[in-house]
């Protein structure tokens, strides 16, 4: 079976053994797999550490429950070393904005939480997810399985593709919503990875949003091109560590 693993964002604690083990161990190991990324890194900024192998936190929105997300110097490089991705394109963090969508957002939610810089933060990672994309169509490679997933994400337990269809779209069951922290699906869905398109073209309802966040205008990208049918919930147990040292939380 050919699988092709999408990572993006941010690479975050790739030194947690746990992170790249489950993912070797529940997919890269079972398939076929080809991995992709696209990596926020500024290669000039990280060459002038000379002081410790830790730099200032990672960029994180402030509802997540985290004091700090510290950035190791070697992260890309381990990256690279442990997952040797076929395909990577690496680009040096900029801002996001798009004040028409953020006008809505205040009429609607309180942006004591939801503001400008969480904002940023989102559009940020649909950034991400579309650029690994585009790459991974730039190779014109087909497979059977497309998955979205992060370093910083334990795989605790994960489906046979093989009892899966391709046909379907497959997320976790953990949430009444749209939970987005690794997604399972055929090829016919690409389209759902041009989320930060459709959000910037503005063709997302802040109405229908239950938060101004990342997997509801995931959810409204995905409902303009696909059905509520194929979407399947999954037992999908990744849990997000916060450190080189945590296997995530129990939930």
């Amino acid at each position: 079976m050919k699988v092709a693993c999408l990572y993006y964002g941010q690479p975050r604690f790739t030194a947690n053994p746990y992170c790249y083990e489950s993912h070797k161990k529940f997919i890269f190991d079972r398939y076929d797999t080809d991995i992709y990324a696209h990596l926020w890194w500024d290669d000039e900024n990280e060459k002038q550490w000379d002081r410790s192998h830790v730099s200032s936190d990672w960029e994180y929105s402030t509802w997540l429950q985290m004091e700090k997300c510290p950035k190791d110097r070697d992260d890309l490089d381990r990256f690279v070393s442990k997952w040797q991705p076929h395909f990577i394109q690496t680009e040096k963090p900029k801002e996001f904005s798009n004040e028409k969508l953020f006008s809505e957002i205040k009429k609607s939610f309180d942006t004591e939480r939801f503001h400008q810089k969480n904002f940023h933060n989102q559009l940020s990672q649909l950034y991400s997810i579309e650029q690994v994309g585009k790459l991974l169509e730039s190779t014109g490679k087909t497979y059977d399985f497309i998955i979205t997933i992060r370093s910083d994400l334990n795989i605790w337990d994960y489906p046979n593709l093989s009892e899966l269809n391709s046909s379907k779209f497959y997320l976790s069951s953990h949430s009444q919503h749209f939970p987005d922290l690794g997604f399972i699906f055929g090829q016919r869905y690409i389209k759902f990875l041009k989320a930060y398109t459709h959000t910037m073209n503005g063709l997302v309802n802040v109405d229908e949003c239950w938060a101004p966040v990342a997997e509801a205008f995931k959810y409204s990208c995905y409902n303009r091109y696909y059905s509520q049918n194929d979407l399947v919930k999954i037992p999908l147990p990744l849990r997000l560590v916060r450190g080189v040292d945590c296997k995530g939380p129990t939930w």
